[in-house]
């Protein structure tokens, strides 16, 4: 599974060198961010845990990446959401995180991510027969969009691996 890592500020040399032999990890041009490709999750983040990785900011498993186009940023990131939506049972209550590096001014973050939740909130009321509910802070399923460039990848974390593991905390 791919991963989009965050290290405290001015400590990702610090962190890779923590890392080592637990995956692949490496550099990105965006200053404290490193990508990563790990075998299974869960043992990763046990790994994380128990270990001693003090540099460590936070963790966004990535489910899906893809490099998007300026042309029409919020229908990739649509397209990109599509799969997760099934995902999400009846009367969970989600939030849609945009965290942009690079790119100033191509886009809004949170135009992105009001547009993308009200998609997820549209398809999964016509589902339902009642729109879910939008929670920022605690929500059941957080769908959260890294970019990197125009890099992104997409990851859902469930409340349950937030509170089981310190470093899956929202942006």
């Amino acid at each position: 599974m791919e991963l989009v890592i965050t290290a405290h500020q001015y400590r990702e040399r610090e962190l890779l060198a923590e890392l080592k032999g637990l995956g692949s990890f490496s550099r990105t041009d965006f200053r404290d961010v490193i990508r990563g490709e790990v075998e299974d999750l869960e043992t990763f983040l046990r790994s994380i845990e128990d270990g001693n990785v003090s540099s460590l900011s936070r963790i966004v498993p990535v489910e899906r990446s893809f490099h998007f186009s300026f042309d029409n940023v919020v229908g990739e990131f649509i397209d990109a959401v599509k799969p997760f939506i099934d995902g999400m049972e009846k009367g969970e209550s989600f939030s849609v995180k945009v965290v942009r590096r690079g790119l100033k001014g191509a886009f809004s973050s949170q135009q992105v991510a009001k547009d993308v939740g009200t998609f997820i909130s549209e398809v999964v009321g016509k589902r339902d027969g009642t729109a879910p509910r939008v929670d920022l802070e605690n929500p059941d399923k957080a769908v959260i969009f890294e970019t990197l460039g125009r890099w992104c990848g997409v990851g859902v974390i469930p409340r349950r691996m937030r509170k089981e593991y310190l470093y899956l905390k929202l942006p």
